[in-house]
């Protein structure tokens, strides 16, 4: 199972559609300065007022005074929480749309090894349907219906008429299967085993694709058919012409012949720093207002930064919360955008390196500890506002998550009455409690050392919330291979932390269920030896499930059995910002990638003639 945490955010989101309801008036927003006072919410969840329009000026911003005696505002970022906006102004073609990409393999154009960036792949390709960009539903895109049949065993796509590929040639349901079989065979995929229950895909007519299952298998209309669909006839001799069990399309030689796609965009150009694109002028959705797309290598946030500020690019995401006090006085849009990334510090329930090593099989120690988490602290201090801080679990996609699951209001004086009635005592006074067995209260929590910035910095707020109940917490950053080794053989920790980029459809059955117990099964993502019968049951409903009610029902069950029989400490789902220039247009936030929808931004003030 391919596992999506924050360090692939830099290679898929790294691994996003649509019109909406509210305006953007001109000036409409929230200065940084003035942004948690003036919505109230100070130590809450942004996400807790996603959907309100802010539409007051910046607090306290001062109007000056120009040459002519007209006063302007001063430049100020604005802060926008909409998360369908709609602009007020008609959409102006020309120009050219600027982006900043990885640099990694940025001409390694196989979509299923994913090392690309994927902007690039996202701007060329379609796929058979999208994940709606605000509850991460299946919507028609190259398909224009599907249907369930044989009781969830074999999936019929009807696709649209008239798509046509960038050379003129019409969209056929062999390109379908094609790129199916691709994902699923190609041995340099990073998505193979999304395919592993598919038995066959039988193209029909000019239309019909015909996927078939072993078992059913709902989340493939999630997470297989919103994957590019890739044209046949550019790479099936290629394909064809290599052994069976080491085909690849990572070795086609792109620098003789570009990919072409059906997408809004048709690659140009590309070498090693810049990925340049054109509008699709056929495109069946309506063709992009830009004339242009320039997609250039820049890993470095601080050069993006700079970038930006001196308009030579449009778009800089992610932004991290704390760096937006360095861009105070700078006119700009920042757009703050739901996303699916779950933070979290899963239990250890079987520690190789403790007296007792099942320790945190105890229900009242882990209660205690998730009680002493300060979620409003750090959702204030680390994330500046820009996080839902209080919600529960790992399932960040709407469509699937329940609102109603809880954490307890924070208590330290709850914390410490719990450990004190299981008689853990400071016996030496040095501050740390000691259990019966003699061993002092010194939990270890394991992260990568190139974990997501925020997860580090709440992790020390963390520490700090223990020490109020006696507690100490040895945050160890380690590197891929120590990690690694630590997590799948010496399992010698208590913690083991998280920012996890969720697919459309809950793809993480393996991190709860107990069959997949890294200690047992090396194929399974269960790191701390978790055992509970009731989440156990609701996986095995959802990965019988196709309809997407009774995969929703399932994965409530899951949440609420995990929060109850406590898994992890969940520290809620950060917001991704998305910083823009003050004269672009027509971006819309998108859960599967912010910057998906490049085909409805424009410039203002843009010379169309």
């Amino acid at each position: 199972m391919t596992k999506r945490d924050e360090q692939s955010v830099e290679s898929d989101c790294e691994s996003g559609m649509r019109l909406h309801r509210r305006r953007l008036v001109a000036g409409a927003g929230v200065g940084l300065a003035g942004f948690a006072a003036a919505r109230g919410w100070s130590g809450q969840s942004v996400a807790q007022e996603v959907g309100t329009p802010i539409a007051s000026p910046s607090p306290g911003a001062s109007p000056v005074a120009t040459p002519g005696g007209t006063p302007v505002p001063e430049p100020a970022l604005t802060i926008i929480t909409e998360q369908r906006p709609e602009y007020a102004e008609p959409p102006v073609a020309g120009g050219e749309l600027r982006l900043f990409v990885r640099r990694l393999e940025l001409l390694g154009f196989n979509p299923a090894s994913f090392r690309q960036d994927f902007q690039v792949t996202v701007s060329y390709l379609d796929p058979l349907v999208r994940a709606e960009e605000v509850t991460m539903e299946p919507v028609p895109w190259l398909a224009e219906a599907w249907e369930w049949r044989d009781s969830g065993r074999e999936l019929v796509f009807t696709l649209r008429e008239g798509v046509r590929w960038h050379d003129g040639t019409p969209l056929r349901p062999e390109d379908v299967c094609f790129s199916l079989f691709v994902y699923r065979d190609d041995y340099d995929s990073t998505v193979a085993a999304f395919l592993a229950g598919m038995r066959t895909c039988v193209p029909e007519g000019a239309r019909t694709v015909r996927v078939l299952f072993d078992e059913p298998d709902g989340a493939f209309l999630f997470n297989v058919a919103t994957l590019p669909v890739f044209q046949r006839a550019q790479y099936t001799t290629f394909w064809d012409g290599q052994p069976l069990g080491e085909r690849s399309l990572s070795g086609f030689n792109w620098n003789a012949q570009l990919p072409v796609g059906t997408g809004p965009w048709r690659l140009d150009a590309a070498n090693p720093d810049v990925v340049r694109l054109v509008r699709n002028e056929e495109y069946w959705a309506g063709p992009p207002s830009f004339d242009t797309l320039s997609l250039t290598a820049e890993d470095e946030f601080g050069a993006q930064l700079t970038a930006w500020r001196a308009g030579e690019v449009d778009v800089v995401w992610p932004v991290r919360p704390r760096a937006l006090a360095g861009l105070d006085g700078v006119d700009g849009l920042v757009y703050a955008a739901d996303s699916a990334v779950a933070m979290f510090a899963a239990f250890n329930f079987i520690n190789s390196a403790r007296v007792v090593p099942d320790m945190l099989v105890i229900p009242e120690v882990r209660e205690a500890l998730n009680l002493a988490v300060d979620r409003a602290g750090y959702a204030e201090d680390v994330f500046r506002g820009f996080v839902a801080a209080e919600r529960t679990g790992t399932v960040a996609q709407p469509w699937a998550h329940d609102d109603d699951v809880a954490h307890p209001r924070r208590s330290v004086n709850r914390a410490n009455r719990l450990l004190d009635e299981l008689g853990w005592v400071d016996v030496d006074g040095d501050g740390i409690r000691d259990t019966p067995w003699g061993e002092p209260l010194v939990l270890t929590c394991i992260v990568r050392d190139d974990a997501r910035a925020e997860l580090l910095s709440l992790l020390q707020g963390v520490a700090e919330d223990f020490e109020q109940i006696g507690a100490a917490l040895d945050i160890q950053r380690l590197d891929f291979a120590a990690f690694a080794d630590r997590w799948m053989v010496s399992h010698d920790f208590d913690l083991i932390a998280y920012a996890l980029v969720n697919y459309p459809a809950f793809a993480e059955f393996d991190l709860y269920g107990s069959a997949w117990d890294i200690r047992t099964n090396p194929r399974g993502w269960n790191p701390g030896g978790y055992v509970n019968e009731t989440a156990d049951e609701a996986v095995a409903d959802y990965l019988a499930a196709y309809e997407q009610e009774d995969m929703a029902a399932a994965l409530a069950r899951l949440q609420r059995a995990v929060n109850d029989d406590l898994f992890a400490l969940w520290f809620g789902f950060p917001l991704d910002l998305v910083l823009v220039r003050p004269d672009l247009r027509g971006f819309r936030p998108n859960k599967l990638h912010q910057t998906l929808d490049t085909r409805l931004m424009w410039r203002a003030g843009v010379d169309s003639g």
